[in-house]
């Protein structure tokens, strides 16, 4: 009797799910009484006129002919515009103001292109006017919402030849037609699913018309909203999976509680991806062409800071990736949640590590992530002794390979705080990393942004910093070694302050800064409590056409000479989050904040990138960058050099640097001029050729130098015992001769390749991981490109459960 029972009510769902989406299937094939009541999409253009008429001749009838009165007038025929436009999967009709109107032709799979199909009825005039109004945005995007609403129309008609199949195959009462019946509601919903999903955020997107002006600010009364085919179908897919349960139950499987989760994990694999963000000129813009603010909260707990006269910024010699420790972001994200962010800031992470868990779960609850390329120690430049080398770049590349798949990247850091007043001469390292990771960006097609965070020096030299890094040194106007998104770390605003007190003078600073800008730190603790009233003024009127939001420092316990910036603590076993007042306060002006979605990104104007500012007594910045390192020369100098560094501990990074001082005093003592060859000086624009070479190759080219100085003896190669004679080179072949061969062409600018795999560098800090829980706390979700595979997968791992519980 429960079986009888379980397989009539997933018969009446299947049953309602197919005369649900019989309705969404007759909607505008024609004007009749019910079809002309259901459609997917609806645009009204009832507003247009006026809008015609203002901008143009106003308080004067300037929009004869615009409108069509003849309800029977052919559509796609410059006939007149009507009213009111409704979209179906098979046509779309224009209705007139009385009611009546006329469908177009039909097919299969009606493309939903409102701007094409007003602009086919308006007669030539106004045709030429239309074009030259509507903003270039997702409405007027005809490719796109074209073939998005053809795939979903395919969709839609499998997804109800499943529901159907599903209700015939239940009516015969046995085990096999019952699990065929499950199959087909699992992917019958899996298809409405994705289909409804599909529309959804086609209008949703399209919607921005609603509120789009003409170039002469005049709003265009253009309205998109959602018809009611559209919830037919959300609640025919809804019907079709509880549908699902009931079909199971009548199999008599052993364990319902498997396949529950598969459903749920098939489900969760189709959540809609993250909207990308891209830049125009000095904003930052989503999908729909909303103005995007980065309200967000450094994450990342604090490594080992070791006290010394050589770290005046208490600067850690570890790390801990926070992207790697599953449990560690299931037990945060709800905290992030509740503080209504939108991005965290991570400034170091291990690129050997798995993120996936971490970053899709990011990613659905809609918050982006800026990833600091540099770690600790070794794995930064060096504002003392600085150098772009192969070593620091692999790491950076590596680190994008890693996270280039995940779609919630905002942005990848060059540097954080290396340029310092006394240290402006390392300024085109930086201006050099973001030249060969923009480029490498591009070349794996990606969006993600290339930013700096600087520090907030003084007047006379922080400006031009900003102005180096997004200028052009060849006054080209182009874009190739201009960062995209410059971080200011600003605590300016301590206690209870005023914009006028704290932020007026830097926000007037850079009113014409031609880059995206943003607080990549912020957050005064010097006059507690900290209030966070600074945000008001940050995403308000005074700041937002300078600025594009910021990140609040920090969520994790984190302490400075000044104090402890934290907003959280963790307990000892690491399951805990207790909030301070700090979070409870953020909390509350986070989720009072209203962006302001101006200006329009058909406004925003093209990015232009001036000529470089000059170098002066304060900022000794050279226009001559570094070149792009090159592993293939300076692995073909390393094979061929004649005494090879060989260190006699694994853990050698602490002796290189000693070793290269002690081994360029010696050639020094000699006049020899060897070590110009391994250094280089960013106030003068001069590289060695071996300047971008890993350390330990300008090692070992300084040792080979010294060493063949000394006629070869073996005793000049020993340096300690971390030296090896080479005797697979030949000994007429010098050090000299070796770079002029393998390094032709030292300043040689060009793309990175991918790291070698072999030599793919790991961190030069040490990492400290937390557990890494795979036990299923964080849903992962693809990208959103190969969204429908993902889903056909998700489906035959479904049928694989079910099948293995025979």
């Amino acid at each position: 009797m429960r079986g009888e029972l379980c397989i009539g009510f997933a018969s009446i769902l299947s049953f309602a799910s197919v005369i649900l989406l019989i309705f969404v299937h007759i909607g505008q094939i024609n004007t009749s009484t019910v079809p002309r009541k259901i459609s997917m999409v609806k645009v009204n253009m009832t507003g247009y006129g006026s809008t015609i008429e203002t901008i143009t001749f106003p308080n004067t009838d300037t929009t004869s002919g615009l409108y069509t009165n003849n309800s029977s007038a052919p559509l796609n025929a410059q006939a007149g515009l009507r009213q009111f436009y409704d979209f179906g999967l098979y046509s779309y009709c224009g209705y007139v103001t009385g009611g009546e109107g006329i469908c177009g032709n039909h097919t299969a799979g009606q493309k939903y292109t409102p701007f094409d199909i007003i602009q086919s009825d308006m007669a030539t005039n106004f045709s030429v006017l239309n074009a030259a109004i509507i903003p270039e945005n997702t409405f007027r995007d005809s490719s796109y919402l074209g073939k998005s609403s053809k795939a979903a129309y395919w969709m839609i008609l499998l997804g109800t030849i499943c529901a159907a199949l599903a209700l015939l195959t239940g009516v015969a009462k046995n085990n096999l037609t019952f699990f065929v019946s499950a199959i087909f509601s699992a992917l019958g919903s899996l298809l409405l699913l994705i289909a409804a999903s599909i529309w959804t955020v086609m209008i949703k997107k399209s919607q921005v018309i609603n509120t789009s002006l003409t170039p002469t600010n005049v709003p265009l009364n253009i309205i998109v909203s959602e018809g009611n085919g559209l919830f037919l179908t959300w609640a025919a897919f809804a019907c079709l999976i509880v549908s699902v349960v009931p079909y199971v139950v009548s199999f008599k499987l052993r364990s319902l509680k498997v396949l529950v989760p598969l459903l749920f994990a098939l489900i969760a694999s189709t959540v809609q991806a993250i909207p990308k963000i891209t830049r125009s000129d000095r904003y930052l813009y989503d999908d729909s062409g909303s103005r995007f603010y980065i309200k967000g909260i450094a994450y990342q707990e604090q490594g080992d800071v070791v006290a010394s006269d050589n770290n005046p910024f208490g600067e850690p010699s570890s790390f801990v990736d926070p992207l790697s420790i599953d449990a560690a972001c299931a037990r945060d994200l709800p905290f992030l949640q509740e503080l209504g962010v939108n991005t965290i800031r991570v400034y170091s992470v291990n690129s050997s590590l798995n993120h996936d868990a971490c970053m899709n779960a990011f990613s659905q609850a809609g918050i982006y992530a800026i990833i600091d390329l540099s770690i600790p120690l070794n794995g930064s430049i060096d504002r003392v002794s600085p150098s772009w080398s192969t070593n620091i770049l692999d790491l950076y590349t590596n680190t994008i390979d890693t996270f280039s798949k995940y779609d919630n990247v905002l942005a990848f850091n060059v540097g954080n705080e290396v340029v310092i007043s006394n240290a402006t001469a390392v300024s085109p390292y930086i201006k050099a990393a973001a030249r060969d990771i923009k480029a490498y960006l591009k070349s794996k097609s990606s969006s993600a942004l290339v930013g700096y965070s600087a520090i907030n020096g003084a007047s006379d030299w922080r400006g031009d910093l900003a102005d180096y890094l997004s200028c052009d040194p060849s006054n080209s106007n182009s874009d190739s070694t201009a960062i995209d998104l410059y971080g200011l770390n600003d605590y300016e605003w301590c206690g209870d302050s005023t914009f006028q007190s704290s932020y007026a003078g830097t926000t007037s600073a850079f009113s014409d800064y031609n880059v995206v800008a943003y607080f990549s730190e912020f957050g005064c603790i010097t006059s507690p409590p900290r209030l966070w009233t600074e945000t008001v003024a940050l995403f308000g009127s005074n700041m937002n056409t300078v600025w594009s939001g910021g990140i609040a420092f920090s969520y994790f316990p984190a302490t400075s000479a000044q104090g402890q910036f934290g907003m959280v603590t963790i307990s000892s076993d690491s399951k805990t989050v207790t909030t301070s007042d700090d979070f409870d306060r953020l909390k509350t002006e986070y989720n009072s904040i209203s962006f302001i979605n101006s200006p329009s990104q058909s406004s925003a104007g093209s990015s232009t990138y001036p000529s470089c500012p000059a170098a002066d007594s304060v900022f000794l910045a050279s226009t001559t960058l570094p070149p792009t390192p090159n592993e293939a020369a300076c692995n073909c100098l390393e094979s061929a050099l004649s005494c090879q560094f060989t260190p006699s501990t694994t853990n050698y990074t602490a002796i290189v640097g000693e070793l290269l001082d002690f081994g360029c005093s010696l050639l020094g003592q000699e006049g020899s001029s060897a070590c110009n060859d391994v250094g280089g000086d960013g106030s003068k624009g001069v590289y060695g050729r071996i300047s971008g070479c890993d350390p330990t190759i300008k090692l070992s080219y300084v040792m080979s130098q010294y060493y063949e100085s000394q006629q070869r003896q073996t005793s000049a190669c020993q340096f300690g015992g971390n030296g090896t004679v080479n005797s697979k080179t030949s000994s007429s072949l010098t050090a000299d001769s070796a770079a002029s061969s393998c390094i032709a062409n030292p300043g040689a600018v060009f793309t990175p390749s991918a790291a070698p795999t072999s030599k793919a560098p790991g961190p030069s800090g040490t990492t400290k991981t937390g557990d890494n829980n795979t036990s299923g706390a964080l849903s992962v979700v693809g990208d959103s490109n190969a969204l429908l595979g993902m889903s056909l997968m998700a489906f035959v791992s479904v049928l694989g459960g079910i099948w293995s519980l025979q």
